[in-house]
């Protein structure tokens, strides 16, 4: 079968059993929203006669109370009802017809016969030809006596206004899909045509156009290779794009890299030749000597830094658990030297709890990050390490006063030798790899981590970690 009828007998059985399923679901909808209003009514109905013979009868005599008064007393009650058409009966306790409001062909229904004190009222439907009573009843007790009040509802119309719904549905099923026979042939020839648009948008994309797309429209063979073809070029522009992003990466680690060992190799140089070439004082010695050490202490601890980066991503990770205020001491007793000498003021408020991790990679990770806040601050700023648990994981975060970030640089400060502020960093002997290393070790340990800062404000650095039970060995 040509690709063309297999559209075109595809779209008719699609509409036929579309239409056929939702217009039977909206008749019969109807259908059991006017059948649930007639049930209700009928109730309603004859909780009114109920309640309005129990109220006559109590108001007469006990001694009046006759099986030749009740007849009289229950036209009473039903010429009081609005004339619905409705019939009422009165049954004594064993069944036996006391009233009558009009005679009915309608006899023997099973709803009398279920009547008991646990089951106080109850309904059926009865059948006669071409007509549905609903047939409501209920037990009423009044002086010892007990009566069964009985009352009949004709719902027909409801069953003619389905069937005539159905009628109707059926002629404008036909007249649909005589149209839809004309309007299906004329789609199925222009869905036909996007085969040589899909060919063409492939030639486009293999000559070098890489944001050629193909039409996505219908839902057949062709509209899935079209999206197939989609995914596949947003893919390869993606996979494009991000090699060319790695590419510039690469270019960009390698100069910056180049520079921060050219920046103190440099110094190292100039001061070593000085000393080589000239009669220096001994105050000049001392300086020179002091530039070469300072410049010689960055690049060890650039090299360090690089080494972690390299090993944190290849080493098996050995997961304990950790006590989070024993790790978070010892990064505080590493930083506080250098903490100590700008006047940093450094408060802890730790919940007690532990987490899953590597204690040499996770301590280097804390201190990283406290480096990173004394950095960013002058003299006398505050830094603020708090720990909470949860059931499921522990959260720290780590506060600072410091020179906040900016928004848009946020996203870039974990890249390798990235610095918001390049004087301010090599000043304080960074390179830029503190934060880098720190997303590494929290992506080898599962854990999640956000940078909160305002400039002039300062920095929340929040980290989710998986909890865990501390063993002996960590306590």
């Amino acid at each position: 079968m040509k690709f063309f009828w297999k559209i075109y007998f595809s779209f008719i059985a699609v509409f036929l059993i579309a239409f056929g399923l939702f217009g039977t679901w909206m008749i019969q909808a109807a259908f059991e929203s006017s059948y649930q209003k007639a049930l209700e009514d009928g109730e309603w109905d004859n909780r009114m006669y109920q309640l309005a013979f129990e109220m006559n009868l109590s108001s007469m005599d006990e001694e009046n109370r006759t099986e030749e008064m009740i007849p009289i007393m229950a036209a009473a009650v039903v010429q009081n009802f609005s004339d619905t058409g409705n019939l009422y009966r009165v049954y004594s306790e064993d069944q036996k017809l006391l009233y009558e409001s009009q005679s009915s062909s309608v006899r023997g229904t099973d709803v009398l016969p279920v009547l008991s004190e646990d089951q106080p009222c109850s309904y059926s439907l009865y059948r006669l030809g071409e007509q549905t009573w609903l047939v409501y009843a209920c037990r009423s007790a009044m002086g010892g006596q007990v009566y069964l009040l009985e009352s009949l509802t004709d719902i027909s119309s409801i069953y003619e206004e389905s069937a005539s719904y159905y009628n109707m549905y059926r002629m404008m099923m036909l007249v649909l899909i005589l149209a839809m026979t004309v309007v299906v042939f004329v789609i199925a020839g222009m869905l036909t045509r996007s085969v040589n648009r899909l060919s063409h948008t492939t030639r486009r994309f293999t000559n070098g156009d890489l944001d050629a797309r193909a039409a996505e429209t219908g839902g057949d063979e062709i509209a899935e290779l079209s999206k197939d073809f989609n995914q596949m070029a947003v893919t390869l522009s993606d996979k494009m794009a991000e090699l060319t992003l790695q590419a510039q990466r690469q270019e960009d680690f390698t100069a910056s890299f180049s520079h921060e060992l050219k920046t103190p190799l440099t110094s190292i140089i100039g001061y070593a030749d000085m000393l080589r070439t000239l009669d220096c004082s001994k105050e000049e010695v001392v300086d020179a000597a002091g530039y070469i050490y300072h410049q010689g202490k960055r690049l060890e601890s650039l090299s360090r830094k690089m080494l972690d980066m390299i090993v944190a991503g290849k080493q098996e990770l050995n997961l304990h658990a950790l006590d989070v205020q024993n790790l978070a001491e010892e990064a505080v007793q590493i930083t506080d030297e250098s903490r100590q000498a700008q006047h940093i003021v450094l408060t802890v408020e730790l919940e007690e709890g532990c987490i899953m991790g590597d204690r040499t990679l996770l301590i280097s990770a804390v201190t990283n990050i406290l480096e990173n806040a004394r950095r960013a601050m002058p003299t006398g700023g505050q830094i603020h390490i708090r720990g909470r648990n949860y059931p499921m994981h522990y959260l720290l975060c780590v506060s600072d006063n410091g020179c906040g970030i900016e928004a848009k640089e946020i996203s870039r400060i974990t890249e390798a030798f990235y610095m918001v502020d390049k004087s301010r960093a090599r000043r304080e002997g960074g390179a830029g790899l503190g934060l880098a290393l720190c997303s590494r070790i929290l992506e080898l340990h599962d854990a999640r981590w956000k940078i909160f800062s305002r400039p002039g404000l300062g920095t929340d650095i929040v980290i989710r970690f998986h909890r865990g039970e501390v063993q002996d060995e960590d306590i």
